[in-house]
Formats: C-alpha cells, sequence, structure tokens
C-alpha cells in the first residue's frame, strides 16, 4: 500500500510539473547552433505600435520620430529611450548610454554579446502562433543575475513574443495581440 501512495503522488506531481510552460532551451530550437540570422526580421520604423497581453496585463510599445531618431515608449525602464540601429544590432539608448541590445541583425544562430552583466545569445527559430497565424520567430535569450527574457522576433513584426523567466519558472509570457507597422 505505501508504495502504491507513493507512485501515486509521484505520477501526479509529474503530471502538475508537465501542465505550466517549462524553460525555452536553444537545443529544442531550429538552427542552434550555426544557422544564419535571416534578414528582414526586425526592421523598426516610425509609427509602429506592438500591443502584447500577458493575461489581463497589457504591455504597448510604440515608436515615434521625435528630432531625427526614433524614440521607444511603453518598455520596461518606463521611460522614453532612443532606438537605433547601428549594425549589426538593434540598440535603446537612454541619456547616450546603451542600455539594451536586444537583435542582432546578421550573425549566426549561437552568437553572443554582453551590454554591462546582461548576456545575450541568439537561441534559435521557434514556431509561434502570432495574430492568429504560425510565424517562424527567432528566438533570443537576455540572461541577467536569476532572470532570462525571452524576446521572439518575426518579419514583418519584430517583437512578437516577451517572456521573462526567474529561477526556472515563468512570471511574464506576453503575446503579439495588435501590431501596426509604421512607415
Amino acid at each position: 500500500m505505501r508504495h502504491g501512495s507513493l507512485l501515486v503522488g509521484f505520477v501526479v506531481l509529474a503530471a502538475i510539473g508537465c501542465r505550466g510552460p517549462r524553460p525555452v532551451h536553444p537545443f529544442r530550437l531550429e538552427g542552434f547552433p550555426g544557422a544564419p540570422i535571416e534578414p528582414g526580421l526586425f526592421e523598426p520604423k516610425a509609427g509602429a505600435r506592438w500591443v502584447f497581453a500577458d493575461g489581463e496585463r497589457e504591455l504597448v510599445l510604440e515608436l515615434t520620430a521625435r528630432e531625427g531618431a526614433l524614440v521607444l515608449t511603453g518598455g520596461k525602464e518606463g521611460r522614453p529611450v532612443v532606438l537605433r540601429v547601428n549594425e549589426p544590432f538593434v540598440e535603446l539608448v537612454f541619456e547616450g548610454q546603451v542600455i539594451d541590445r536586444p537583435f542582432k541583425r546578421s550573425g549566426r544562430v549561437g552568437d553572443r554579446w554582453k551590454v554591462d552583466q546582461a548576456r545575450y545569445t541568439v537561441f534559435g527559430y521557434d514556431e509561434i502562433d502570432v495574430l492568429g497565424k504560425t510565424e517562424r520567430a527567432l528566438v533570443v535569450a537576455i540572461d541577467r543575475d536569476k532572470t532570462r527574457d525571452l524576446y521572439w522576433f518575426a518579419a514583418p513584426y519584430g517583437w512578437v513574443r516577451i517572456r521573462t523567466e526567474r529561477q526556472g519558472s515563468v512570471v511574464r509570457d506576453a503575446r503579439l495581440t495588435s501590431f501596426e507597422p509604421g512607415s
């Protein structure tokens, strides 16, 4: 009887663990390592607007042209930042300092770079639902201390999914619900 209870408990715990989203690992994605980064996955334009939903929470990112620069509002910094293309990177700049390089426009899956204490890795390609269609998206991971942010990029949208994992648990999984491409 005791062994039967242990077996039932193990099966129940295993089933509970399988229900939630699991951490994303590069070796589970297409192209890891070495596939080329496809062109056109993120082409920032003034007027672009992304709306993401994570349950009942909404995240809105907008790009506007201001004094010859593209300004991104709505990001986690809570303040407007300049978004610029500095080949091969797309960078976020605040008060003249690069604070983030969320995307690399050329290179290969497996490429790595750093900004301050953040370590970036191009993980590979994933097939995900974007606005009701299956799209091929490049996944970039940003590791900071005990947190991993993952960004999915797909043409012609740019950002299509934003996920945060803390110590292996998913704390945010925001998916694109609306997109305006800008001009």
